[in-house]
């Protein structure tokens, strides 16, 4: 269409949307049968050791994929779960490099991801490619295979720290995240920042912590993120700067982390939400001084605690 093709286009896969009356799947047997105008057509396939858990869920809609690797069944499960009232709430302040988990009990966790780094490794890597490369073959797939490098190390990423939020609010019932999707309308910085931030996925990663909360039965809500770093969560007084990261209310005095105030005001207005009454805590809770624990999640290695 733009005249950028040379000879006939070429399709990189095929796709065959099945619904759920054209094929028959056996886990346990390795095998799906396929209606077709011939008749029943039966293909094996190679088990995974996750394919296990799936093996009482209602099975959905399927994609039969070929593309140059091979031939792969996309499958969609689905399984009905009850998600009863939370005790309580955990608030998860998601930022570019950390997430910030306010706790019901008083203490504060941050999980250092370095999602900053990779994806400004590979957004150099890439640029550098291009200065150095003419358009062509060898430089799109350079591209494409960085591009398939960076994807892979976020999403196994994406999905250990997902993982752990989970199992540390499925305690409590409830998790709090800020509702983000207008964010990249009121971005007004510089042109590097605004590149960073609309190059980070924050809505996948909330949509991950969603789906795997709901499957153990976690409720989620969202909240309104205004306001939820500069106002003081003990009096509701404006935070201003005093150091590093650091906030200070210039009314009671209140002093902690950007990234605690933010997490503990998000839990504070899901409980609002909820009508439950929020008396005043006494800082800085369990907090050591206002300083979370922090740890780390490397992406594609062991997840050290």
């Amino acid at each position: 269409r733009r005249g950028k093709a040379n000879g006939k286009p070429i399709f990189k896969k095929q796709v065959i949307m099945l619904d759920d009356h054209l094929f028959k799947l056996n886990l346990e047997g390795g095998f799906i049968k396929l209606s077709t105008p011939s008749g029943r057509l039966e293909l094996e396939f190679y088990p995974a050791k996750h394919h296990g858990k799936f093996r009482n869920w209602k099975v959905g809609q399927a994609w039969l994929v070929k593309n140059p690797k091979g031939v792969f069944l996309h499958v969609v499960f689905s399984r009905e779960v009850e998600v009863g009232e939370p005790k309580a709430v955990v608030g998860v302040d998601l930022n570019e490099n950390n997430v910030t988990l306010s706790l019901p009990d008083g203490n504060f966790i941050q999980i250092i991801t370095h999602e900053k780094e990779i994806r400004t490794g590979y957004f150099v890597k890439r640029r550098k490619i291009q200065r150095k490369l003419r358009a062509g073959k060898k430089r799109e797939e350079l591209l494409e295979k960085y591009g398939r490098r960076e994807r892979n190390r976020l999403n196994d990423l994406y999905h250990k720290l997902a993982n752990k939020i989970v199992e540390l609010a499925e305690k409590y019932g409830g998790i709090t995240l800020e509702d983000l999707t207008e964010i990249r309308d009121s971005i007004r910085y510089s042109a590097e920042l605004n590149g960073r931030l609309h190059r980070w996925s924050f809505r996948k990663l909330q949509s991950i912590i969603e789906y795997k909360a709901k499957l153990k039965g976690v409720s989620v809500v969202f909240v309104d993120p205004a306001y939820s770093s500069s106002l003081c969560p003990i009096c509701g007084g404006k935070l201003v700067p005093n150091g590093h990261r650091v906030l200070k209310c210039s009314n009671c005095g209140f002093e902690a982390d950007r990234d605690v105030v933010g997490s503990w005001n998000i839990r504070l207005k899901a409980l609002k939400m909820w009508g439950v009454s929020v008396p005043p805590e006494s800082p800085p809770m369990k907090t050591g001084g206002g300083k979370p624990t922090r740890y780390e999640i490397n992406a594609l290695h062991a997840l050290y605690w």
